[in-house]
């Protein structure tokens, strides 16, 4: 073997002064955060944190010498420590002052970098390693874990995980660890170095981290696995994040997602208990009572359901406080913001009153869901449409959420069925205001895609996507037949007739490129109205027929036929809600008839 390193030890006079520059700074950070406020702590941390980064700035400053390492690497430890915690998040250069920390190890060990880039790697297979180097790389392997957590980086850190334990193992004599063993269980194994007395004094030791980092991968995994339906793994490991030593914030989240595996798993009595112990344990509301909600509505509950949607409008129109920075470095740190998809998702106040409303219409709960569509437009009207925002915007973040413009459509909806005329016609009046300028006078569709010809006053430029101004003649054409609708129960036919006629005289100028309907690409904007829905179709089939569009109807009429063979006709969910309302109050006289009279058609043989 070739002798060690060779670099000259720092003077000890300069080590000693530097090791108690970072011991009293870490002791001064202990007493204040154990004594002090909120307020005085946050400044306390910034000022420790800007003698701990100088320093370690000192400290590179220099060349890299091994006797100095183990106080580099505490410094640095510490600095990260606090900066994560500060930040409330780990940022990019945390991760660049890992790497030149790592970089300084083996510059000090005389070793090359490895063309790999794999630094960690090359760093514990150097046999010159000394037994007080080992205390604080393994807080930095926990710090580098945290950070690809965040990150999403699982496989990272399980593969790091394996080349720290390999050392070990293969001084102890013990068998070689593998890649493929699971992130959770090496986790488990693993057994960071405990500090001597006489070591640099640190903020957060590796064990302590070694614990956020278990219960935050159990967590993660158990999201994940309920996420791709994977729910008997989603169930373990959801389970071993419980079982663990989470603050309460976290065990709320994971009783919810507990509540969410067991529902989906058809065991509704334990998901509510989970779902119980979530509103006991955090101070977030919004998920366990959406999760409750859909728990009531899946077993047929649905006045369990309503009251819990009740709850989550209030419990989202509380305002949220900002959340601290946390020290020590906790799970809390290490979970990002769950996306829309997720159960722990409970959406805005406006999504959350949408809801409410949209299901106790549903239900026939029609006053109710009159007054809450009303409140909810006033929510809106003083908020983003008030700031000038356009209102094709949707209701809230995701692709499943409703859009402004459609909201104003079931309110006008469900006013007609409690019978408010005019509050009806109010409704689209405002509507139609907002998107007057938006609706093209042409629209041609085709497998390429849209083109359009703009309307005759300018419109404003966040409109020039097609498929933008395709949904503002729909949403225009809608809201002429709840118009229309609306003039037929006031008894006023002259305009009725004239609403309903605006709204064909809107959906007939789109038109398809080759001037008739493409069953490959949906053809005419009557047909996408409808697709899927055997409802809508009939009456758009009716429609084009008493329009002497006969070729038109009769495409309708052969795809009706195919989804029936198909068995594809249940058509649920598949209209939007205010359309849903116009197709329940509007009735087709002599629909039989009009079937007999398309199949004779198709048998009829075409003249040459």
């Amino acid at each position: 073997m070739s002798p060690g390193p060779t670099a000259p030890p720092a003077h000890p006079g300069c080590l000693r002064l530097w090791r108690e520059e970072n011991d009293q700074l870490v002791r001064q950070w202990r007493v204040v955060a154990r004594d002090s406020g909120q307020p005085l702590k946050q400044q306390a941390a910034h000022h420790v944190l800007d003698r701990l980064r100088g320093l370690l700035h000192r400290l590179w400053g220099l060349p890299p010498a091994l006797s100095v390492l183990p106080l580099e690497l505490t410094v640095l430890a510490n600095a990260l420590t606090l900066g994560a915690g500060l930040a409330q998040r780990f940022m990019k250069d945390h991760a660049l002052d890992i790497h030149r920390g790592l970089e300084r190890v083996l510059d000090a060990l005389e070793a090359p970098l490895p063309q790999s880039g794999d630094l960690w790697k090359a760093i514990f297979q150097n046999p010159f390693i000394t037994p007080e180097m080992l205390l604080p790389l393994h807080l930095l392997v926990g710090l580098q874990g945290a950070l690809w957590l965040t990150d999403n980086r699982p496989a990272d850190l399980a593969m790091l995980l394996c080349i720290v334990m390999r050392n070990q193992y293969k001084e102890s004599g013990a068998p070689l660890l593998e890649p493929t063993e699971d992130l959770l269980s090496l986790l488990s194994m693993w057994d960071p170095p405990t500090g001597e007395l006489d070591a640099p004094v640190i903020l957060q030791d590796a064990r302590s981290l070694r614990d956020v980092l278990l219960t935050t991968a159990a967590f993660l995994q158990g999201l994940h696995e309920l996420h791709v339906g994977n729910l008997l793994l989603a169930l373990s490991s959801l389970q071993k994040a419980a079982l663990s030593l989470c603050p309460r914030p976290v065990l709320a989240q994971v009783h919810t997602a507990l509540g969410a595996c067991l529902r989906k798993m058809g065991h509704p009595q334990r998901a509510l208990l989970h779902l119980l112990e979530a509103l006991k344990a955090g101070p977030s509301q919004g998920p366990p009572l959406l999760e409750a909600a859909r728990l009531y509505r899946q077993l047929g509950h649905t006045t369990a359901e309503l009251d819990s949607l009740r709850l989550l409008v209030e419990a989202l129109s509380i305002p949220q406080k900002s959340r601290p920075p946390l020290f020590p470095i906790g799970v809390e740190l290490l979970i990002p913001p769950p996306s829309p998809a997720s159960c722990l998702y409970s959406g805005t106040q406006s999504q959350a009153r949408y809801l409410l409303a949209s299901r106790c219409l549903q239900t026939g709960r029609n006053g109710e869901a009159v007054e809450q569509y009303l409140d909810l437009l006033a929510l809106l009207l003083d908020g983003s449409m008030s700031q000038g925002m356009p209102c094709s915007v949707f209701l809230s973040r995701g692709s499943q959420a409703p859009r402004v413009p459609e909201v104003f459509l079931e309110t006008s909806a469900a006013l007609i069925i409690v019978g408010r005329f005019h509050d009806s016609l109010t409704v689209c009046e405002e509507l139609l205001s907002r998107i007057v300028l938006l609706v093209p006078q042409k629209l041609w569709l085709g497998q390429g895609g849209a083109s359009f010809k703009p309307s005759l006053s300018p419109a404003p430029p966040l409109s020039e996507n097609p498929s933008e101004r395709l949904c503002c003649l729909l949403w225009a054409s809608a809201a002429h037949l709840l118009q229309g609708q609306a003039h037929v129960g006031l008894g006023a036919r002259r305009e009725a007739l004239e609403e309903f006629s605006r709204c064909l005289e809107l959906l007939f100028r789109v038109q398809p490129m080759n001037g008739a309907i493409d069953q490959d690409t949906g053809g005419d904007i009557g047909q996408s109205l409808s697709r899927g829905d055997r409802n809508a179709s009939l009456h758009l089939l009716h429609v084009l027929w008493r329009l002497e569009r006969k070729d038109d109807a009769i495409a309708i009429y052969q795809k009706l036929e195919a989804e029936a063979d198909q068995q594809q006709d249940d058509s649920e969910g598949l209209l939007p809600q205010y359309l849903e309302s116009c197709m329940n109050c509007i009735r087709i006289t002599e629909q039989e008839s009009l079937l007999q009279e398309l199949r004779k058609s198709l048998r009829r043989p075409s003249s040459p």
